[in-house]
């Protein structure tokens, strides 16, 4: 089933939430706004449109993603670590294998990204079962 996109700046967002959840187990949007390099006001409405989404929840003081919210960004952060991982192992420098990964995690299908998965996994087990 082809996932339907929410953009690339909510998929930044929920990202970066996702990663600021796993380095420190809680996140704030003054957290979320220095991992993205964007002002502390950028992140407040990016913040309210994802609520809208039900993509995250608030309260007093941090952000939390909702089920929906966890795939969503679970499954864009494995693509960028697939992607950057990728690229590095070709001799891609590191700056630009990270930057390539994150614009490709927004446009790629999810059967071309299984099918690429698969490919290279060829001596393992299959990666995605629905190919």
């Amino acid at each position: 089933m082809e996932q339907k996109t929410i953009g690339k700046s909510k998929e930044d967002y929920l990202k970066a939430i996702l990663i600021v959840l796993k380095e420190h187990g809680a996140c704030r949007n003054v957290d979320v706004s220095v991992r993205l390099g964007v002002s502390k006001s950028s992140t407040c409405i990016a913040i309210k449109k994802l609520e809208q989404d039900g993509l995250v929840e608030k309260d007093e003081w941090r952000i939390l993603l909702t089920k929906k919210g966890r795939i969503l960004a679970e499954n864009l952060y494995e693509k960028d670590l697939f992607f950057s991982s990728l690229f590095k192992q070709i001799g891609v420098s590191e700056k630009v294998a990270e930057r390539d990964a994150c614009m490709i995690e927004h446009v790629i299908s999810e059967e071309t990204y299984c099918k690429l998965k698969n490919y290279l996994a060829i001596d393992r087990p299959k990666v995605c079962a629905n190919t």
